[in-house]
């Protein structure tokens, strides 16, 4: 199962009000979804200027220049060139990869459903008629 921006919200309100003291205010399902988005909103803004977010315990978002190289169309074989552009990168910390390690790999689901910008993808449906041969 993938988490959508507002199931990460919802996980992060529950386990915040499993563990609130009676002192401290509690916080509103809708104002733990703007913290969280606030939170991927400034990774969002710090790559998009070169800056390396780190996350303790996580990982780090790092800025690389994937170099220019060439390529070829598919459909034309035609040789294209294809200019310098900017990716993200993230590399696990090592705490995260121990916690992978010890993860039940039959617990972890194989679904071919992704969530893209809040909107659910599954794999596409295969047209009903003729089949190609």
């Amino acid at each position: 199962m993938a988490f959508s921006l507002s199931e990460v919200a919802k996980e992060v309100h529950l386990r915040i009000d499993q563990e609130t003291d009676a002192g401290i205010p509690a916080l509103t399902r809708s104002g733990v979804f703007e913290i969280t988005k606030a939170v991927f909103d400034i990774i969002s803004q710090a790559a998009a200027v070169g800056e390396t977010v780190s996350v303790p315990k996580f990982g780090k978002f790092e800025v690389k220049v994937k170099p220019a190289h060439k390529a070829r169309n598919p459909r034309t074989g035609d040789q294209i060139d294809v200019p310098d552009k900017l990716v993200v990168k993230f590399r696990p910390s090592s705490t995260l990869l121990g916690a992978l390690s010890e993860a039940d790999l039959s617990k972890i689901s194989s679904s071919d459903e992704k969530v893209i910008g809040g909107k659910k993808k599954g794999k596409k449906k295969e047209k009903k008629g003729k089949k190609k041969k």
